[in-house]
């Protein structure tokens, strides 16, 4: 049985976006690969569990035994989506991931949050995933370069490559007009380098005159952290015209029709995982100047030209010799053009006939098997750190995901904690909690033990004894809310794990206030988490505030013009 996570393309369409990048990856392939016994499933909000995308009945992974399940979608950007999988790969299924790039960790520009979910994908990667192909060999390169610097395993998997999705028929590249453009397709954001464009361009006027430089048509949607090239827009009224912004979204056909009556595109961006401009440019025979970096070299292969990332005075360079001398634009043209004739495109089909390959791989690999790690004696594990290793590991089974201020449980759900003895001591497990207002009974069930319950408030910590066992041994606690009192949001967070055994520091004195001093330190750190949020959160409504207040400010103006 094949299993084809949907979620991140069904709660991507149903907010309305407009299909693009990932998600559209998502709906080129996932058709392809209904075939035979193949079924769709979808994450289940309210259980955390995958249900079938047709039916919305839960899947019981075990009763398909040497079954894979297929995520194509951006599985970092929910963290109940990576505890579901955490949850199908326990009960036996094997799990391929398409892998895109490795962004979030490596672009200071990204909120913290982001990039600690990011890093619990790529543990979730390196923890269960039987085969993990990636977009670009770039990427893959990437991949298996973060795992081996933060010694976690890295998975098997190929390099796909990814077709474009649009139609060349049709004529070919025009000749110049009065009316020539350049052309660059991508999201409105800070990594793709629309300023370093818009630089260029003004450096490319003051040396040749407006009249003698295309106008550049900027395709995307806005993006996060595009308010400088924006700025820029606003200020110079486009660049006087010279740059043309088209965000409110264009179909393929336009987009299409852009591709082959440009004279030339340019992909200035940072890093990318594949850089599909780049590939869609040459395949109608467009000259495209890109960055010379991450997978852009392959997707620009030895047709492209290239400049030096970054380097606004190298970028002018090469659209001034390469693409604006119209000889060199020809003979640029031509070699793309002589090259498509012996080069069949890749297909979204040859794509998903790769993903399957990986498939049938996984099915021959050895089930993926949960390791409860050790923990040490009076050594505290935060759940929420995103570089501790015990994050994300050491829950296995039905709960929500992690968040910045801990692990909650609620009464309809169970949270399951595996951690593996180093001794034969009597231990007791101290669990920091951080509760809203209001009242928790926490019920607490150690394997082969009676359940203990435990009322608190917040702030406070549940000690449970797990007794004494065999070195080795995996001790397993089962949590759930009981009973929720009145609250706000009837919630606990479980937010670290301490384990206590028999020992001489156990009785020494400067472990009398062991768990306050640790739990003091651990919401030091939860506060910090909470005042980082706070300031996100402060600038994003400052922000829109500073914009309400213009756009008010214009429409007044407006209004109290005197009529001519």
């Amino acid at each position: 049985m094949l299993w084809i996570d949907v979620t991140d393309l069904t709660e991507f369409r149903a907010s309305g976006s407009t299909v693009s990048g990932v998600q559209r990856v998502e709906a080129e392939l996932t058709p392809l690969l209904l075939t035979g016994d193949a079924r769709e499933v979808t994450l289940d909000r309210t259980t955390g569990r995958f249900v079938g995308a047709s039916d919305q009945v839960r899947i019981n992974f075990t009763e398909y035994p040497n079954s894979v399940l297929v995520v194509l979608g951006a599985t970092w950007i929910n963290d109940q989506l990576m505890a579901a999988i955490r949850s199908a790969v326990s009960e036996g299924v094997q799990y391929v991931d398409l892998f895109y790039d490795i962004t979030p960790v490596i672009d200071a520009g990204h909120a913290k949050h982001l990039r600690e979910l990011f890093e619990r994908y790529l543990a979730l990667l390196s923890d269960c995933a039987d085969r993990v192909p990636a977009i670009s060999q770039s990427s893959r390169n990437d991949l298996s370069q973060y795992l081996r610097d933060h010694d976690l395993k890295v998975p098997p998997g190929i390099a796909t490559t990814l077709p474009s999705g649009l139609m060349t028929t049709g004529d070919g590249p025009r000749e110049a007009t009065n009316e020539d453009f350049a052309l660059m397709v991508g999201t409105i954001e800070a990594r793709k380098n629309h300023l370093l464009a818009f630089h260029a361009w003004e450096k490319l006027i003051d040396t040749h005159g407006a009249e003698n430089i295309p106008t550049l048509i900027c395709v995307g949607k806005i993006g996060w952290n595009s308010e400088p090239f924006l700025e820029k827009m606003k200020e110079t009224n486009n660049l006087n015209a010279k740059i043309v912004l088209r965000s409110d979204g264009v179909t393929d056909t336009e987009l299409t029709d852009l591709y082959r009556d440009a004279l030339f595109s340019v992909y200035p961006s940072n890093y990318e995982g594949w850089g599909l401009p780049v590939s869609e440019s040459l395949i109608f025979g467009t000259p495209v100047v890109a960055a010379r970096n991450s997978s852009l070299t392959e997707a620009g292969g030895d047709l492209a030209c290239y400049f030096t990332t970054g380097d606004v005075t190298d970028f002018v360079h090469v659209i001034d010799t390469e693409m604006l001398n119209v000889e060199r634009r020809r003979e640029h043209t031509s070699k793309i053009v002589q090259a498509n004739t012996h080069v069949t495109p890749v297909t979204w089909t040859d794509i998903a006939a790769k993903i399957t390959n990986e498939v049938h791989a996984a099915q021959q690999d050895e089930q993926q098997v949960q390791v409860a790690p050790t923990l040490n004696n009076w050594e505290t594990y935060p759940l929420t750190s995103p570089h501790s290793v015990f994050t994300d590991r050491l829950i296995v089974g039905n709960q929500r995901p992690p968040q910045p201020w801990g692990f909650p449980v609620y009464s309809e759900q169970k949270l399951t904690i595996n951690f593996t003895r180093e001794s034969t001591a009597d231990l007791t497990v101290h669990l920091g909690t951080l509760c809203e207002a209001g009242v928790v009974t926490l019920q607490v069930t150690p394997e082969h033990f009676s359940s203990q319950q435990h009322t608190f408030s917040r702030g406070e910590f549940v000690s449970v004894n797990v007794g004494a066992g065999e070195p080795g041994e995996v001790v397993r606690l089962e949590v759930h809310a009981a009973s929720v009192g009145p609250s706000d949001q009837g919630f606990i967070g479980l937010t670290s794990i301490t384990v206590e055994g028999e020992s001489a520091m156990a009785t020494s004195p400067e472990y009398e206030n062991f768990t306050v001093t640790k739990l003091e330190a651990q919401n030091a750190a939860l506060q910090a988490d909470v005042d980082q949020l706070a300031s996100e959160l402060a600038q994003a409504n400052a922000e829109l505030a500073r914009k309400s207040q213009s756009l008010l400010s214009r429409a007044s103006r407006k209004l109290n013009r005197p009529s001519e």
